[in-house]
Parts: structure tokens; C-alpha cells; sequence
């Protein structure tokens, strides 16, 4: 498996409604998103490190070493599962694994679009349009009709703070 090497999330299950979030939904969703993407990319890193030490092992001919660093690597990975499953019951779509890209389907200015945030954003500030990258995102300021995206935001806000 490259390090470099982009994964996307399995998709949604076909029988669940997507969820589709105002820019305030997806900032309360983003306390947990953030804890969720944490482990995420330890676990990652930590699956990589223990695929390179499997294979380290296997070329030495350790087969104690490799079956513990295989049991390691299947807990791993396990762990890693249940966090996927976690921001899949959230509603998100984790983007890259490594540097903990996510996006949150929204919808504004008439269409279909992703909030993008990554690990380390302290707040969502970028959108990009559904089939595009988060190499394309554009700041949420720029987005057509962004004054009434943002207003229409803010008074969602309001109301479900009550």
C-alpha cells in the first residue's frame, strides 16, 4: 500500500438517505468529526508502519514476528473500520485517510455541493462542487449567492439552537 496513495471512504449504504448539512449543522458535526478523524489517521499510519514491519519480517524468515505483526496489523485495522463506520452514521465522506480530508454534502445556490474541511481546520471554510477535488476547493465566500448561503446558514443556526 503507497503512502501516498489517496483512499476514499466506501459510499454511503444505498438504503440510507444522504444527509445534507447547513453550514452550522456541519460545523456542530465537525466536534465529533474531528475526535473520528484523529483516530483515523493514527490508525492509518499505524497500518502502514505495521504492513512495512510484516514485510520485514516475512523476508527474514520470522514467522512469530510476522504472525504478531499480523495480528496487530488485523486489530488495526478493525479499529479503523469502526471509524469509518462512525463518519458514515454521520454523514460525511472521508476524502484522504492520510491528511484527513472530509467532505459534508451540502447544497447551495441551487445545487449539490461539498463543505471541505481538513484535520487541522479549525472551522469549515472551504466548499467545492460535488465532482470536483479537494485540489478544487474554493473558500465558502466565494460561492455564488454566498451572502444568502451564509444568511440562510445563520438562521438555521438560530433555529435549532432553540
Amino acid at each position: 500500500m503507497s503512502k501516498t496513495k489517496r483512499h476514499s471512504q466506501r459510499r454511503q449504504s444505498e438504503t440510507r438517505p444522504k444527509r445534507v448539512f447547513s453550514l452550522p449543522e456541519a460545523h456542530r458535526a465537525l466536534i465529533l468529526v474531528k475526535r473520528i478523524v484523529t483516530d483515523v489517521i493514527f490508525e492509518y499510519s499505524r497500518m502502514i508502519e505495521l504492513q512495512e514491519q510484516l514485510e520485514a519480517a516475512e523476508e527474514a524468515g520470522a514467522a512469530k514476528q510476522s504472525d504478531l505483526t499480523r495480528m496487530d496489523l488485523i486489530r488495526s485495522a478493525g479499529r479503523l473500520r469502526t471509524c469509518l463506520d462512525e463518519l458514515d452514521d454521520v454523514g460525511v465522506e472521508l476524502k484522504d485517510w492520510a491528511l484527513g480530508v472530509v467532505d459534508f454534502p451540502s447544497f447551495a445556490a441551487g445545487r449539490e455541493i461539498c463543505l471541505c474541511w481538513q484535520y487541522g481546520q479549525d472551522r469549515i471554510e472551504y466548499w467545492h462542487e460535488v465532482d470536483a477535488t479537494f485540489a478544487a476547493r474554493q473558500p465558502i465566500d466565494d460561492l455564488p449567492d454566498s451572502a444568502e448561503f451564509l444568511q440562510s446558514a445563520a438562521r438555521i443556526g438560530s433555529e435549532t439552537e432553540r
